[in-house]
């Protein structure tokens, strides 16, 4: 009976031990990060289930498991770790930082999100790239081929000058192109006609990372001031710990990129000259060369000056940067001091010199309040020459001074001529505007204060929501001084003898103010869906301020003050307001980390426009298959494979103030009262300009991620553009048009960027990179379909159909073989030995716009050492190369010229030559002969450096010693004749802000780009 009993009860108590052994129970626990500090939010999940949960602000949870499971605790930033539920109820978890993770973390606009979770185009420029450039005068020159979709032509080279940035070219033909600017969460103005552009005042040695938001995913988010692209910047903080100190300091010199051409020396313009004399070119009979003797001839070869040498010398770069940062689990910062300096490479101009200082700290006031703040203010000067196209300019004074003109007037036995007081007396040279002496004289300077600064306040309500309110705030103070000093060299021309010595000062000061608050609901249902909600308020406000005095009279060319001036000679000021208040709504969820979606929508209302179109909306929505979380993946090639799509609307409300509004003028008076005048008819219809952007792109990476990749194909119409619509001559609008949104363009193009270790070692890695973009562009709609005549020479035009800013010229058809005459093409294709300018044309597939561009790197590394280059492209745009006209010139035989111009047509059946002297007047005119190809390859900039091994410097009370030695521009590949890269033809010419300025379309003397070499140490402490 007992046996039976047995029998019986043994299943029983199996069957009993088995429940018991799965049965579910409540497991708790604190989760906590390398430092022993509480995390919240971390997902913690039941492998292999859709049950889950989240740990709450003292980093504790509760869930629900049956014993003998696994739980998966998993968190941004964090390794994910998994823990098996046995017997006990209590499973406590450190999670160790994920190096990788961080990394792949990217501010996608008013936050953060992973990588692996983003819909977004975003391109991030991370520490090593930015430190590859550092030292850099301006931050933008750092982006430069640097991301896909990012072209980045610098301005010209002087120090301190900022870059030309477009992101997925030309977003617009009237409204600024300029992309926005944030950072750590504040607005930058730039404003382009105020001389407003606050980026150049920023320390590179501060900034983190860089991204860019290229798609609508994110720029939606800005709306109205997102329309081209946004860029987001970084700066760096204070992690927990000891203090960090860190020094470094660099030195070094830069020179003018050298000409890959050349300039006539004594005996070739003599001898040039001679030739043209004995053709019967007038002007040339009556200069030194057309009867010189043979003694005359050796007198003036004794005098043979490069101008370029008596102008230029090499410029100084300096820059020390200190940093110090630290904190503890409640408190954190960040502080550095900056000083940069860069002479720049004109003789007697001090060039350019930054100071900078920064404070960022965070702290965790509650469990539940973070508090930041961030502040920097920097000082910056500029000692400008006049970058204009005449007699004024050093840069052109250097190819047109004829080199048998020296420094200084000479007596016959070639001593020089002193005056009175025994100072060299400088030669006015055949201008009568000796250049070197100006430079001295004709004084204009720049000084900059910015601050920067924004609090922030991040507050949490439960496990789900949470708030982050911001005010952030720029002020920038801008004074400009031009001088011309009793006895100046421009006196002569148009001083007043009775009232020696001009001077103007101007003073434009811009405070901006952003207030933000962004309050967010996040969960998680079921361990697998994942949501997010933010609804963004937003207030800026703009005040901009402008004041100048101009005097005459200066008792002393050393007392420059307004004040001791004997008569003031004008005076004005003015203030413009301009307000933006926005409210936004943010969407995202994902399914498991593999299929996510996003949506925004945006309401902005702008003061530049009327009230029946104050307010725009702009919207976005974008997906993304993680393919690589796939489980038939698990066991792939692949660990990143992402295929992502996005759709949107962004705006440009970046025009004028009050267009909406009639304007007038009151800057004329009539029997001494004020008049006014109407400059302006006003459109109330007007609007934002919008886009419309279209996005698809897939992201991977392979073989343990040693080769990763990115391409994007995008589309961006911009719509409702802001062009001139001609009306009546009797409505009174000095322009006879009126502001209407009656233009669109489109740009599209395919984005690729690639990066791998070739070569991953223990002491050796080889690491190549690059991005290319193909961007075609055409425009749709303009103003009753009619051409629009564009650019700073009307050398440009707009049609529909065509490229943007395709070129419009007269085409060269070439020399006539038989006689040397320049030949050109009519409108009916016919060649005829006349010039008119009405045979303009519109030349199909010439545009200053790059059709690829782009860049790429290459790096080694080992045991210490390292070597870096980054190099630059650009290919399928084309530059009126006005330099090359002016210096072949048959009517400049009275400046020099280049050794080019021996190359004229001499006999019949000559070929591939440049016309006969004989024909001046149909020769030197401009057309296609002068239309070049800018395609160029740049060694942008190349590092050699070497960190010193731990254990060697241990012993010194050092963390880290690394020495360096870098070079910019250090050679380029090209056909262009001058140098190819191309932004800012001649400020006076043509300039931002300026109607019809198009970048890069025309080269004309402005200040040259540089070649420099620098030396530096860091030193960690």
């Amino acid at each position: 009976m007992k046996q039976k009993l047995t029998l019986m009860l043994t299943p029983l108590l199996v069957l009993f031990m088995t429940f018991s052994y799965a049965q579910e129970k409540t497991v708790t626990g604190v989760v906590t990060d390398q430092s022993g500090l509480p995390l919240p939010g971390v997902s913690v999940v039941v492998v292999g289930t859709t049950n889950g949960t989240q740990s709450d602000f003292d980093g504790n949870y509760s869930i629900n498991v049956n014993s003998g499971e696994k739980l998966r605790f998993s968190y941004l930033g964090q390794k994910t770790m998994t823990m098996s539920v046995g017997a006990s109820n209590t499973i406590n978890v450190q999670l160790e930082e994920d190096a990788q993770a961080l990394e792949e973390v990217v501010v996608v606009g008013y936050g953060t999100r992973s990588q692996e979770l983003s819909t977004s185009a975003v391109s991030t420029v991370g520490t090593e790239k930015i430190e590859a450039f550092v030292p850099s005068t301006s931050i933008d020159n750092i982006l430069q081929g640097q991301a896909a979709g990012v072209q980045v032509t610098a301005s010209n080279g002087r120090p301190g000058n900022t870059a030309f940035v477009q992101i997925r070219g030309v977003g617009s033909i009237n409204a600024q192109t300029t992309p926005l600017y944030v950072i750590d969460g504040v607005p930058i103005p730039i404003d382009t006609e105020r001389d407003f552009n606050p980026i150049s005042n920023l320390n590179p040695s501060d900034i983190e990372t860089f991204s860019i938001l290229k798609d609508a995913a994110t720029v939606s988010k800005y709306g109205s001031r997102g329309a081209n692209g946004v860029i987001l910047i970084t700066t760096k903080k204070g992690k927990a710990g000891d203090a960090r100190i860190k020094f470094a300091s660099s030195y070094g010199f830069g020179e003018m990129i050298p000409n890959n051409f050349d300039i006539m020396n004594t005996t070739q313009k003599l001898e040039l000259e001679r030739q043209y004399a004995a053709l019967g070119v007038g002007a040339a009979s009556s200069l030194p060369g057309a009867n010189a003797t043979p003694e005359e001839i050796a007198r003036l070869t004794a005098l043979d000056t490069d101008w370029q040498d008596a102008l230029l010398k090499n410029s100084i770069i300096q820059s020390n940067n200190l940093s110090v940062s630290g904190g503890d689990e409640k408190l954190t910062y960040y502080m550095s001091l900056g000083y940069d300096k860069n002479t720049g490479i004109i003789k007697n101009i001090d060039g350019f010199e930054r100071m900078s200082a920064r404070l960022n700290t965070n702290y965790q006031a509650k469990d539940w309040l973070n508090i930041g703040a961030n502040v920097s203010v920097s000082r910056s000067t500029t000692d400008l020459p006049r970058d204009r196209n005449n007699v004024q300019n050093p840069f052109r004074a250097m190819y047109d001074y004829n080199p048998y003109d020296p420094l200084f007037l000479t007596n016959d036995d070639g001593s020089i001529v002193t005056d009175d007081q025994g100072n060299n007396v400088y030669n006015p040279t055949r201008t009568g505007f000796p250049i070197a002496l100006a430079l001295q004289t004709e004084q204009e300077d720049t000084r900059n204060l910015l601050l920067i600064g924004n609090i922030t306040a991040g507050m949490t309500f439960g496990e789900k929501f949470s708030n982050n309110f911001s005010v952030g705030l720029i002020s920038n103070r801008y004074n400009r001084t031009s001088r011309s000093i009793a006895g100046g060299v421009l006196q002569g021309f148009v001083g007043d003898a009775n009232f020696p010595g001009t001077q103007t000062d101007n003073l434009n000061v811009d405070f901006e103010y952003n207030v933000n608050n962004v309050f967010t609901y996040a969960d998680t249902f079921n361990g697998v869906h994942n949501l997010s909600a933010s609804f963004l308020l937003e207030y800026n406000e703009n005040i901009a301020t402008s004041m100048f005095a101009s005097g005459r009279g200066f008792p002393s060319p050393d007392i420059p003050f307004l004040n001791v001036a004997a008569e003031a000679t004008s005076v004005g000021s003015n203030e413009s307001r301009r307000i933006l208040f926005s409210q936004g709504l943010f969407v995202d969820y994902d399914y498991d980390g593999r299929y996510i979606v996003s949506g925004s929508v945006r309401r902005d209302g702008s003061s530049r426009f009327g009230p029946d179109n104050k307010y725009g909306y702009f919207y976005s929505g974008s997906a993304a298959w993680n393919i690589a979380n796939e489980s038939f993946m698990e066991n792939s090639i692949f660990n990143t494979l992402k295929l992502r799509a996005s759709y949107g609307t962004s705006g440009n409300q970046n025009i004028g103030d009050f267009q909406y509004l009639n304007l007038l003028d009151f800057a004329n008076t009539y029997n001494g009262q004020t008049t006014a005048l109407p400059v302006g008819v006003g459109n109330p219809q007007i609007q934002w300009e919008s886009q419309a952007i279209f996005d698809v792109g897939v992201e991977f990476g392979l073989f343990n991620n040693r080769l990763n990749g990115v391409v994007d194909y995008f589309k961006k119409n911009s719509n409702e553009l802001l062009l001139d619509r001609p009306i009546s001559y009797t409505v009174g609008d000095e322009n006879n048009s009126i502001f209407s949104n009656i233009g669109e363009i489109q740009n599209s193009g395919i984005e690729v960027s690639l990066s791998g270790d070739v070569i991953r070692t223990q002491n050796f890695k080889w690491t190549l990179g690059g991005n290319i973009t193909f961007i075609d562009n055409e425009v749709i709609e303009l103003v009753d379909g009619e051409d629009i005549v564009t650019g700073t020479f009307g050398d440009n035009i707009l049609r529909v159909g065509e490229e943007i800013n395709s070129y419009y010229a007269v085409e060269y058809a070439g020399v006539n073989p038989a006689n040397g005459e320049p030949l050109y093409y009519d409108l009916d294709g016919n060649i005829t030995n006349e010039f008119s300018d009405s045979f303009q044309q519109i030349q199909e597939g010439k545009s200053p716009i790059a059709d690829f561009e782009g860049g790429f790197y290459t790096a080694f590394s080992y045991k210490g050492f390292g070597l870096r280059g980054d190099f630059v492209y650009k290919g399928g745009n084309y530059i009126f190369n006005n330099q090359l006209q002016e210096g072949v010139a048959i009517g400049n035989i009275d400046s020099n010229q280049r050794t080019d111009a021996f190359n004229y047509w001499k006999q019949p059946g000559d070929t591939d030559v440049l016309p006969s002297p004989l024909f001046q007047g149909t020769a030197d005119q401009t057309s296609t002969r002068f239309l070049e190809k800018g395609d160029y390859l740049r060694l942008r900039t190349m590092t050699l450096d070497y960190n010193m091994p731990r254990d060697m410097i241990d012993g010194m009370g050092l963390n880290s010693l690394r020495f360096f030695v870098a070079g910019q521009n250090l050679f380029t590949i090209t056909d262009f004749s001058g140098d190819p890269e191309v932004g800012l033809g001649s400020a006076e010419s043509g300039e931002p802000g300026d109607v019809g300025f198009v970048p890069g379309s025309f080269n004309l003397f402005s200040y040259p780009n540089t070649r420099s070499y620098t030396f530096g140490v860091e030193v960690g402490f």
